[in-house]
C-alpha cells in the first residue's frame, strides 16, 4: 500500500510504500522523511475514509496521510 504525507511545516510531501499500517511503521517514516521538532507523535486513522491525522505531543495538527492500495 501507498502512503501520501502531508506535513503542515514547510508544506512538505511524500509518498511511501508500506506493507502493513501501524503507528511504528508512520511514525519511522515521518522521522526520517518529515523533519519534525519532536518524536513524539501520533496517528489517528480513519478506515471509511482511507485518511488520517498526524499530531505532535501537544494534540495539534502537524500534517496529514492517506492510504491508496
Amino acid at each position: 500500500m501507498n502512503v501520501n504525507f502531508n506535513l503542515l511545516k514547510n508544506k512538505h510531501s511524500w509518498n511511501s510504500t508500506i506493507h502493513q499500517l501501524n503507528s511504528d511503521v508512520l511514525t519511522r517514516h515521518v522521522l526520517m522523511k518529515g523533519n519534525v521538532d519532536n518524536v513524539d507523535i501520533n496517528f489517528t486513522y480513519c478506515e471509511k475514509t482511507c485518511k488520517g491525522d498526524i499530531t505532535n505531543a501537544d494534540n495539534k495538527l502537524i500534517g496529514n496521510f492517506s492510504i491508496s492500495y
